[in-house]
Order: C-alpha cells, then structure tokens, then sequence
C-alpha cells in the first residue's frame, strides 16, 4: 500500500509539473503568434484552468515532501509528549478539514456535471472539467493527510519531517 500511495503523490506531482508546463508552453506560443499575427483562442483562460489544476494536484505532493510552510514555534518548545499530541490534533483538524473540502469539491463537480454551467470566453467549456483537477488535487491532500495521521498514531515520525530530513539539500544547506 505504501508504494501505491507514494507513486500516486508522485504522479500528482508529475500531473501539476504538466500543468506548469503547459502555462509556459500557452504563453510562450501566444508571444510568437502575435509576431505573426495569429493568436490561440482562450489562451490566458487556459492558462488560468492550467494553473488552477497545478496547484490543487501539487497540494498531497508537497506536504509529503516537507514543502509547505510550517509554523513550529508551539510545537519545538513543547516536550516529546506534548509535541506528539499537538502533531495529531494538527493532522486529525487537517484530515477533517480536507474531507469536509474534498466533500464539497466532488458535490460541486457533481451539480456541475448535472447542471451544465460554462466558462465566459472564446472558447466555452464546462466548468466541472476544470473543477475535476482542484477536486483531484484537494481529495489526494485528504488521504495525504489520512495517511500522516495513520503513521504519527502508530508511532512514526509524519512524512514531512522524515523526507525533510532525508532531502539532501536540506542537510546540503543545514551545514553552511
């Protein structure tokens, strides 16, 4: 089960890097055409749809890597106890803040799918399509928070702070 989760992380990661890519190849190919006079229909409404779904698919992958922003200043002054019972309320608020938001993404592609509604533009597109990427990414932070609070229960450091640690430019930059 671990591999199977950490290749899904990983390909969510892959999935969002495409997205970026795609913002880059959007701008780059409108800047050349408007040097011959031809332009992509919703080009910047698809770089908009791109970076949106780069963002929620990059969310699972960059907490298992220790990317997010963590604020330790409560936890590191509190003894091993303490600190570890702070870590769970942590990730069981995370768990349940991502299932209440994973809930509401999959009901709202759901009604979107339903209830056609459509992007203003050149180029009209069902909104739940690019809804489906953000309601991916937030559901793939909910199990990645499932899974940290599953290891940290069971006695495990949270995947955060292992592949923190394990990074070796973290441990490149702690030594200067």
């Amino acid at each position: 089960m671990r591999h199977f989760l950490d290749k899904l992380y990983f390909g969510s990661g892959l999935l969002a890097a495409f997205f970026l890519f795609m913002i880059g190849f959007l701008v780059m190919a409108q800047v050349f055409g408007r040097l011959f006079g031809w332009m992509i229909p919703s080009a910047d409404d698809f770089a908009r749809l791109c970076l949106a779904a780069s963002s929620f698919l990059a969310l699972a992958f960059t907490l298992r890597r220790g990317g997010h922003i963590r604020v330790k200043l409560l936890i590191e002054r509190l003894s091993p106890g303490a600190a570890r019972i702070a870590e769970i309320g942590c990730l069981a608020c995370g768990t349940v803040l991502m299932g209440y938001f994973s809930y509401y993404c999959f009901d709202m592609v759901h009604d979107g799918i339903l209830f056609p509604d459509y992007t203003v533009g050149l180029v009209p597109i069902p909104k739940w399509i690019p809804q489906i990427g953000m309601t991916i990414g937030v559901v793939l932070l909910f199990i990645a928070f499932v899974d940290d609070f599953v290891c940290v229960i069971s006695g495990q450091a949270p995947s955060y702070e292992r592949n923190k640690s394990e990074n070796p430019e973290d441990r490149h930059a702690a030594h200067e």
